[in-house]
């Protein structure tokens, strides 16, 4: 786990204050709907954060959420009070339980550095869906998109609290660093500086494909995502 999301996730959503989670969930809902073919509406969101997408949409789906981090999903779970949050790996995950849908999105599946992590992530994902669900996996970026020395600034100004997160990303080989230099002051501690190399790996979307294939998925990558890049559909078959 990167040491942002431990040291500073109930400052997550004012720094991604900038995305609109509003707009993506309804681009999100219009995708599933299009590719469900399961008849009920059972939602797991998994690497949900803060629950941002599930607040948005949890009028639409029966929903729950799924994180590494215990200190995002306390954001979740204030959120939204009515759903049910497990804490856990999203390689070991298993819940005794299918759903219509799971999401991964913002990146997460990047974390995963290996390919047989990745295999198994999307095995089990698949294990936990329903024939005619849909998985949704939304990349940061795949190898076809990845650019070296790619430079990023986000700052946040509160009364408490003033941090800068600046990073310049460097790839090695399929994997990239992110690299996020991070300056936090308080009135307490001054400023504090701290570096989170955030490794992600840049698979290509061939790779991704053939896993959700190999997977019981019928799978495609389809633009424009949610964000910048494009996303990974997969039906169970």
């Amino acid at each position: 786990m990167t040491d942002f999301y431990t040291k500073l996730a109930k400052y997550y959503d004012n720094m991604y204050a900038w995305v609109d989670y509003e707009g993506n969930s309804r681009k999100l809902h219009d995708i599933i709907q299009e590719h469900k073919i399961s008849n009920s509406n059972r939602w797991l969101d998994v690497a949900c954060g803060t629950g941002t997408h599930i607040m948005h949409l949890m009028d639409k789906y029966d929903a729950m959420g799924f994180d590494l981090s215990s200190e995002m999903l306390s954001i979740a779970k204030e959120k939204c009070p009515d759903i049910k949050f497990v804490q856990g790996n999203m390689i070991s995950m298993d819940l005794g339980q299918k759903f219509d849908v799971i999401t991964c999105l913002f990146g997460s599946i990047g974390y995963l550095t290996l390919e047989d992590e990745l295999a198994q992530a999307i095995s089990t994902f698949s294990k936990h869906t329903n024939h005619g669900g849909v998985i949704i996996i939304e990349p940061m970026f795949t190898k076809e998109t990845v650019r070296d020395g790619s430079m990023g600034l986000i700052s946040l100004d509160l009364p408490e609290i003033k941090i800068a997160r600046a990073n310049r990303s460097r790839r090695e080989g399929d994997m990239v660093y992110l690299d996020f230099h991070f300056l936090v002051t308080t009135s307490n501690n001054g400023t504090e500086h701290f570096v989170d190399p955030s490794p992600m790996a840049a698979f290509p979307r061939s790779t991704f494909l053939s896993l959700m294939e190999e997977s019981g998925l019928s799978a495609e990558f389809v633009e424009p995502g949610l964000m910048k890049e494009g996303l990974f559909i997969g039906v169970k078959n």
